[in-house]
């Protein structure tokens, strides 16, 4: 029973989450169709257009003429209340000059349901209470029950008094229009799902309007009453995520079709106000009411204007937070820059000072060479003293104490000398790139004496890896041995005559030493990272331990301390 339980919160779950992204989906569309409604309108526009250039055809009949009339007055129907009740009171005296009553009882059908989209209520009662009712056509007895129906539709939602009567009698008429309309028709599709909404059968009224929603084509004016049904059925059934959906698809196929007396737009603003989707509700009922204004429809007028104030008031709420919070933003962004400001200025500073000591290091390069100088006159002094020792017996004690006295200075000062000296070669190598830089200002001056210093460095910098290898080796005298052991034999490397490393060697020799760092070796060996990275790799690569090569080249030997004891 657990598990089934999981299942079904789990289907629940990807469900909501599968409706949530459609609607979504179906919204951003909207989005897109809104700001196109002008292409649709200009569409129905040339519609209309076309059908007008019939009206001016030669020799056009009167049967003709009132069936292009009645057309025309559909296409203005849902778009401009105005332009439809003109050409219905065209059609109306083309009845009365022709003595055609069926014409005559279809116009008035009309107009009167053009003057209750209009609000225009009195009017429509009057022009109905004309019809005989008994010399009407099925089609136009339905359509006779339909215009009260709705009149009293548009009366329960307009009025706040005499709700109840109006509401009493929209039934009745309704009633009647059901027992005269057939089915399967657009017609009964768009009453009948109300009476079997109200004898409480909405899944059943679900299942109709869904099978005949694929007979009617998405962005016409049916689509949109259908789904509007559909919509309301939801609604009753408490489906809010497809209430959701079948209103935005209905708004949707109202603005491809140009419709502008509508009302699910309108609806779905209300819906999405409720959720605090604010900003689309403000747009929504903007166009609504815009549209409501373009059709003339009062009914329509007012119930936007009634939610409207609510929306901005919300939007307007949300803007003004918007720009605290952008104040606040733009507060937070000035401080940032006035703190970056002054730290750039810090920076400035450090670099002034910085560039003095570098002249302090140049200074006392220049204090060094001298000194350098110095000893190697103390060097030749030692030498003479050295010969005038073997010549002077009598003075042996004292000599070979002076002398042991030197020997220790000599050792001190020769490990500062060739500290020294490495520390001079990098510097030489960063002084010559700066002449190398005034060389490319036009220096050749500069040039020359840099291309000179660089063959003195790199034969300097051969001798200092030749000392690197020999120290290396005298610590680890059975590094390359052990190494090679690490390599299948037809992988293992043989430093060649007169070499103590290889470059790999000496790469694994700096990883022993505890430089492991690819940057660090680069530097020191004088090769691009990217080289050390290929060294590094292809070695691992080929060796007997390639997931912890590295590790046990750092377990390698021992430090060994007889030199240091025998010196002791």
């Amino acid at each position: 029973m657990k598990k089934l339980f999981s299942l079904f919160c789990g289907i629940l779950f990807f469900s909501s989450v599968g409706a949530s992204e459609r609607t979504d989906s179906l919204l951003n569309e909207l989005d897109r169709i809104l700001q196109d409604r002008h292409i649709y309108e200009k569409q129905k526009e040339e519609q209309i257009v076309t059908l007008k250039r019939g009206l001016r055809r030669p020799g056009i009949t009167p049967d003709q003429q009132f069936e292009l009339n009645h057309r025309i007055f559909h296409k203005y129907a849902s778009y401009i209340c105005d332009s439809a009740l003109h050409y219905v009171d065209i059609n109306l005296e083309l009845a009365t000059a022709n003595d055609n009553k069926g014409w005559y009882a279809t116009s008035l059908l009309n107009k009167a349901y053009i003057l209750s989209l209009a609000g225009l209520f009195h009017e429509s009662f009057a022009l109905l209470s004309q019809v005989d009712k008994k010399s009407l056509s099925a089609d136009n007895l339905a359509r006779y029950y339909k215009c009260y129906e709705d009149i009293y539709l548009y009366l329960y939602e307009y009025s706040r008094y005499n709700q109840g009567r109006n509401l009493y009698r929209m039934h009745l008429y309704r009633d009647s229009l059901l027992s005269v309309v057939q089915p399967g028709t657009l017609s009964y599709i768009y009453d009948y799902p109300a009476w079997l909404v109200e004898q409480r059968r909405a899944p059943e009224v679900e299942q109709m309007l869904v099978d005949y929603l694929p007979y009617v084509q998405n962005g016409t004016r049916e689509y949109s009453i259908v789904t509007s049904i559909l919509a309301f059925v939801y609604q009753v059934q408490g489906k809010n995520d497809l209430l959701k959906e079948y209103l935005i698809r209905s708004a949707t196929s109202d603005i491809q079709a140009a419709v502008k007396e509508n009302i699910s737009l309108r609806t779905l603003a209300e819906l999405l106000f409720e959720e605090g989707d604010i900003q689309r509700a403000n747009l929504y009922i903007k166009i609504s009411l815009e549209d409501a204004n373009f059709f003339d429809a009062r009914l329509r007028n007012v119930q936007s204007s009634k939610l409207l104030p609510i929306i901005d008031q919300a939007h307007e709420e949300i803007q003004q937070k918007k720009r605290k919070e952008l104040q606040g933003s733009l507060a937070v962004i000035s401080s940032l820059t006035l703190i970056l400001l002054i730290a750039i200025l810090f920076i400035i500073s450090q670099m002034k000072k910085l560039s003095a000591a570098r002249q302090r290091e140049r200074k006392a390069n220049q204090e060094l060479t001298v000194l350098n100088e110095d000893l190697k006159t103390v060097n030749e002094r030692l030498q003479q003293l050295n010969d005038d020792l073997q010549q002077a017996n009598h003075r042996q004690q004292e000599l070979n104490n002076s002398l042991a006295e030197a020997n220790k200075i000599k050792e001190e000062y020769l490990g500062r000398f060739l500290d020294t000296c490495s520390l001079y070669i990098e510097k030489l190598e960063k002084f010559r790139r700066t002449l190398n830089n005034k060389a490319i200002s036009g220096d050749m001056e500069g040039l020359y004496k840099t291309l000179k210093s660089s063959r003195f460095i790199e034969e300097e910098l051969k001798t200092f890896y030749r000392n690197f290898d020999e120290a290396f080796l005298n610590i680890f005298p059975d590094f390359v041995k052990q190494f090679n052991e690490l390599m299948p034999p037809e992988e293992r490397l043989h430093p060649k005559e007169g070499e103590k490393l290889t470059t790999e060697l000496r790469i694994f020799a700096l990883i022993r030493l505890g430089i492991s760092d690819s940057q660090q070796i680069a530097d020191f060996l004088r090769y691009s990272i990217t080289t050390i990275y290929t060294y590094r790799s292809k070695i691992r690569n080929r060796s007997l331990y390639k997931n912890d090569l590295e590790e046990r080249v750092i377990r390698i030997g021992s430090f060994r301390r007889e030199y240091l004891q025998d010196n002791n």
